[in-house]
């Protein structure tokens, strides 16, 4: 745990929690970090607010510099204290929602443009969910299906931090934003749920979420109904979905050496056109011994079974709605011997034959 003690000058929003609530001048953070392109979130919209950005960074004792490394990350706290402190100096109450209207794909790394390109919100948001570790090393988000809904819950281990509530209406900020760029501005959730208190100003937040608004809740949670999160997006891609999948991949690898599940399924990717994705062919390509990487993986409560069934569904899903690829194409690539076998695993995730499943698409 990183301890954050006492007089830090007005820029540490540990100051402000103070004031507000006469707690002793003591806050603790749990050291993590988030991709340091988000830094250019800031840095190309501070002037809209009146602030320099460059004064911003250093306050926080960021390096303006890091926001142009998409290899570089920047402690989580350093990054909340310079949000936190930009809200203050703007005197904006729709600070966060002026800011998110500068909010680009390229922001997010291959992840944003990836979210581009997905198949539906549903199946970004499953996206968002697996791979948020390469935007922050918190997990911001979890899903759960509620027919006719779908739950965005974002991650309570923040409440009650000097700067939760910012915390909170960005990620739903971000969320809402992200779903416009793909399917349009009309775009509005069925409902969302806050732990904060109602705001001074609630009018920015009905303006820009444009949707029924809970406060002082027990969740923090953006309902979407089912519909909605499940309608095709016309800029799926699903050839450039896999190529980006596969990015985000080889970066988490990068980002974390011990990520056993994330070199496992990069592993498997690679063997599967082959037909050889065995666990002893994974080993193998990873260097380590069968033992190894099943305990490993059990570790983390992963078989490799498992994680060879979960990759094969996913690129399965995600070649099947690229119109350019055979059944016999798809079925190479995913390591099945003849296109008939791929199509009795393929009725067995989704329920429908892919020949089905096109027809169905061409024909909506």
């Amino acid at each position: 745990m990183d301890r954050i003690v006492g007089n830090t000058g007005r820029f540490h929003p540990a100051n402000e929690a103070n004031r507000l609530t006469d707690a002793p001048p003591m806050i603790e953070f749990t050291a993590m970090a988030v991709f340091a392109p988000i830094l250019n979130y800031l840095w190309n919209s501070a002037s809209d607010f009146g602030l320099e950005p460059g004064a911003l960074f250093r306050e926080a004792g960021i390096e303006p510099k890091l926001r142009l490394d998409v290899n570089a990350r920047v402690d989580s706290k350093q990054f909340y204290q310079m949000m936190f402190n930009a809200r203050q100096d703007s005197h904006d109450d729709a600070f966060v929602f002026h800011l998110v209207e500068h909010l680009h794909p390229s922001y997010f790394g291959a992840l944003g443009y990836a979210w581009l390109s997905s198949a539906s919100l549903r199946k970004g948001l499953e996206r968002l969910q697996r791979y948020q570790q390469l935007l922050a090393d918190e997990k911001i988000i979890r899903l759960e299906n509620h027919e006719p809904e779908l739950h965005v819950l974002l991650d309570e281990s923040t409440f009650g931090a000097p700067d939760s509530e910012l915390r909170e209406t960005m990620h739903f900020a971000h969320i809402v934003k992200l779903c416009r760029m793909n399917s349009g501005e009309s775009f509005k959730p069925g409902r969302i749920q806050f732990r904060r208190q109602t705001p001074k100003a609630p009018a920015a937040y009905f303006q820009f979420f444009r949707c029924d608004l809970q406060f002082s809740s027990d969740l923090s949670m953006l309902v979407i109904d089912s519909e909605t999160a499940d309608l095709s997006l016309p800029g799926f891609n699903a050839q450039l979905e896999d190529l980006l999948e596969k990015q985000i991949i080889e970066y988490m690898t990068r980002l974390d050496r011990q990520d056993i599940v994330g070199r496992t399924k990069n592993a498997i990717i690679g063997l599967l056109p082959a037909g050889h994705a065995s666990v002893d062919d994974a080993a193998n390509k990873l260097n380590t011994s069968v033992r190894t990487l099943r305990r490993k993986l059990g570790e983390k409560n992963v078989s490799f079974k498992d994680l060879l069934a979960e990759t094969r569904r996913e690129l399965g899903e995600r070649y099947i709605r690229d119109g350019s690829l055979s059944l016999t194409e798809v079925a190479f690539l995913l390591g099945f011997s003849d296109s008939s076998s791929f199509s009795r695993a393929y009725k067995t995730w989704t329920g429908q034959t892919p020949s089905e499943f096109r027809h169905t698409r061409v024909a909506s």
